[in-house]
């Protein structure tokens, strides 16, 4: 029901942020601003408990609230530099495997952090079982 195929990684983020800003947010907190009951609360504590073991977030056990961890916050603000995607969307179709290539280095070489959310992002984007494949109506 809340699983990386239903949202993915980065929206979670950005919606920590937007609902707990530095302060952070519970997570129940968090699910109501998903629209979730509050039944469902157990089920983003469990996808931010796994998404802290990866160093998306952390949480301060004294106080109950989730908040974006350093390279957490890196993320978040590196999704409002727009150039980047920009230049991303300009390159053509054949020449995205060279593209490929340079985030599979990274990914090798690159912050552990980093390369789990670029691994999770590719199984949002490519499974069948992800809301936007079934958005997309199939295939390539």
């Amino acid at each position: 029901m809340f699983s990386l195929y239903d949202i993915r990684d980065l929206d979670l983020m950005l919606r920590l942020d937007e609902t707990g800003g530095a302060g952070g947010a519970t997570a129940k907190e968090l699910a109501e601003a998903f629209g979730l009951k509050k039944e469902d609360t157990r089920k983003i504590s469990t996808r931010l408990t796994w998404m802290r073991r990866f160093g998306m977030f952390a949480f301060d056990s004294k106080t109950g609230m989730w908040s974006l961890s350093e390279s957490g916050e890196r993320i978040v603000k590196a999704k409002t530099k727009a150039a980047a995607a920009k230049a991303i969307d300009a390159v053509p179709d054949d020449s995205l495997i060279e593209t490929m290539a340079h985030v599979t280095t990274r990914y090798r070489l690159g912050d552990p952090m980093l390369a789990t959310m670029l691994r999770r992002e590719f199984a949002f984007g490519t499974s069948p079982r992800s809301v936007i494949w079934s958005a997309k109506g199939g295939g390539v």
